[in-house]
């Protein structure tokens, strides 16, 4: 009896740290979010709660199966995550919303003073080629609620998933964060991120059955299985042109009509209000530094990271004659397999 009690009380310690991370993030996400990053799904509302069945956690090879396809699967392939829209403004009025009233033009960090997002002549904004008429659409990726629920439920039922706390930020070398006792070839890792707070919790679990080498697996894993495509329809209805999101890339594979330098997706953080402004090769414009920039998994082969939500501007810089012909900006998940 003392030791079904024991059990009791370690599988509901598991739910209630995960259970008050969750809630936590979406409480303070809410809380702190500038207005203007306040979305809407406008496509209805998607409800999905995973595929429910009896599994036995205690094998090996079904509970690997399990994490694979009922976590990582479907975080890669888009479907466990749901993209929100926000109300689209002209960029040049963004610089007199309350939130650049607020920060204003510099921040100062140390002695230093950064361009902020509101610094029309320094910040991200500053590669905008028609101030007059570009437009900025906040969105929001986040996990599907459903989705949580039964990673909470897969994690809290798994007797090999421990518990090991939360700690800043994310960008940690996988090797310091294992004990002696991880084996590369048979556990996983998993870290659930909270971009905005800078927090990661972390879960060791044991015999998954991740099968590769850590170093192998680690630059060559594929980390999203779709693409996210943006399309420009005018006032008819009829598709103006767009550009995708990939796996390693930006591009047109989906699109008649390709408007790679016109459509950016920067992404938005909210403790950081002086992002700097980059150009790649492979996604033109960014401000991050997680790739491919629209999914919220990074796999680095045992270890797993996946993104409670990420948010972003994106940048539409169009002509004014364009402007007067646009009429709808929508998104879509393209799978690629």
């Amino acid at each position: 009896m003392f030791l079904r009690i024991k059990k009791i009380k370690t599988q509901f310690a598991k739910f209630s740290y995960l259970f008050c991370f969750v809630f936590l993030t979406d409480f303070f996400q809410i809380l702190i979010k500038p207005g203007i990053l306040v979305g809407s799904e406008n496509s209805g509302v998607e409800i999905d709660f995973g595929t429910i069945s009896e599994t036995n956690i205690d094998n090996t090879r079904q509970k690997g199966m399990l994490y694979e396809k009922e976590v990582l699967e479907k975080v890669k392939e888009g479907r466990s995550l749901v993209y929100k829209m926000g109300k689209p403004m002209l960029v040049k009025n963004f610089f007199f919303e309350d939130y650049c009233q607020n920060i204003g033009e510099y921040s100062i960090i140390g002695t230093v003073p950064y361009p902020t997002w509101c610094n029309r002549n320094k910040g991200p904004f500053s590669i905008v080629r028609n101030p007059l008429s570009a437009i900025v659409i906040p969105i929001t990726a986040e996990l599907k609620k459903g989705f949580k629920l039964n990673l909470n439920d897969t994690l809290v039922n798994d007797k090999e998933a421990n518990y090991i706390g939360v700690i800043r930020g994310h960008h940690h070398n996988p090797k310091k964060l294992t004990g002696s006792n991880f084996k590369y070839d048979q556990d996983m890792l998993l870290g659930l991120v909270n971009e905005s707070h800078k927090r990661m919790m972390i879960w060791n679990i044991s015999n998954v059955g991740v099968y590769r080498n850590f170093q192998k697996i680690n630059n060559n894993t594929r980390n999203s299985f779709y693409d996210l495509g943006i399309d420009l329809f005018n006032k008819k209805g009829e598709i103006i042109g767009g550009v995708s999101f990939g796996e390693y890339k930006k591009n047109c594979s989906h699109h008649k009509k390709c408007l790679f330098n016109k459509i950016h997706l920067l992404e938005y953080r909210n403790t950081v209000h002086t992002p700097k402004i980059v150009f790649t090769e492979n996604w033109g414009f960014v401000t991050g530094k997680a790739y491919p920039i629209h999914t919220l998994i990074e796999d680095h082969g045992s270890m797993k990271k996946i993104f409670f939500s990420r948010n972003y501007y994106l940048l539409v810089d169009i002509n004014l004659d364009e402007l007067n012909q646009l009429g709808r900006v929508k998104h879509r998940v393209i799978l690629k397999r």
